[in-house]
């Protein structure tokens, strides 16, 4: 596990250096390892090189910095170690595809390049095959399973938070609010996801952009009609889900998670875009967290997160 565990802090400090000034031998002697050794093994797991890895976060981090903010392209490019402007864009255009000059007209043809995760795939027992999921801050997750799944069209049913006044980690007491109104549903027009969760709206955002519309509910068969007439007081919503497709996972966890599912809303996310299936954003993005043994907090960690994807192969 040496491997591992020098390639996971490797990355770790590429991720903290990349607006400073790093070699292959600032990154091979973090790991004491030669720097032609550490190459090959870096090269090996990652299919690409260090210099590749520096390059490809740098840009990728750069061109959401020029999304999302009003700062100046030689600036961007000073803090990202280019020496001038030209050179920068020169790899921007060639990296992204669109010069630097153009982000806030044309974001939506940014490429991302997001940090590299190390994975074990254990295999074999009872047609087990787990995977032991680990970020660069230690925090491991055990994906029991991963499905790309049709399944139709659904309306989801739940308590908007914002206007309820519930934050998104008040999901018992807003589990105890909506029990009187989803479970008499339950039994006529429930899916075959019945554990309550979190869903996000994300319509018009980019990935990993800030939720729109945060509902703690549960999954209906479409067109089911809303709960009696307290429904608005009790600040119901209902979303019709706008894709009949999902990618799910399952994950537990370790004493390094701390309750926080944006982990796996990461790992989910890398699953999905690593396989080449179409997260349909910016339009009809939306993601859920399924509650399978109650609210994921240390102690209770079995959970599911899903996301709305696209055609599936």
């Amino acid at each position: 596990m040496e491997w591992k565990q020098s390639l996971t802090k490797a990355i770790s400090y590429m991720e903290n250096n990349l607006t400073n000034e790093i070699s292959v031998e600032d990154v091979s002697n973090q790991v004491f390892m030669s720097n032609s050794h550490f190459q090959r093994v870096f090269n090996f797991v990652t299919g690409i090189t260090i210099g590749d890895y520096i390059r490809n976060r740098r840009l990728s981090l750069a061109g959401r910095e020029l999304l999302l903010t009003n700062s100046k392209v030689i600036d961007v490019a000073m803090r990202y170690q280019y020496d001038t402007s030209e050179s920068f864009s020169k790899a921007f255009t060639r990296f992204h595809g669109i010069p630097p000059s153009i982000v806030k007209k044309h974001g939506d043809k940014l490429k991302r390049f997001d940090p590299i995760t190390i994975n074990i795939v254990i295999q074999g027992g009872f047609n087990m095959s787990h995977e032991v999921m680990e970020n660069e801050r230690g925090i491991r997750l055990i994906r029991e399973k991963f499905e790309y799944k049709n399944v139709g069209n659904r309306r989801f049913i739940g308590i908007d938070c914002k206007r309820a006044g519930i934050g998104g980690y008040q999901v018992e007491e807003a589990i105890e609010r909506l029990s009187k109104f989803l479970d008499p549903l339950t039994e006529k027009y429930a899916t075959d996801i019945t554990d309550y969760c979190m869903l996000e709206t994300r319509h018009g955002q980019f990935i990993d952009d800030y939720y729109q519309l945060l509902i703690i509910g549960k999954f209906f068969k479409p067109n089911t009609p809303l709960p009696d007439k307290d429904w608005e007081q009790n600040f119901l919503y209902y979303y019709d889900i706008p894709t009949v497709n999902i990618g799910r996972g399952i994950y537990s966890g370790e004493e390094s998670f701390g309750g926080d599912t944006f982990d796996a809303y990461v790992f989910t996310r890398d699953k999905i875009l690593s396989d080449g299936v179409e997260i349909p954003y910016p339009k009809d993005y939306w993601t859920a967290v399924q509650f399978i043994d109650g609210e994921p907090k240390k102690g209770q960690y079995r959970f599911g997160y899903m996301f709305g994807v696209g055609g599936l192969k």
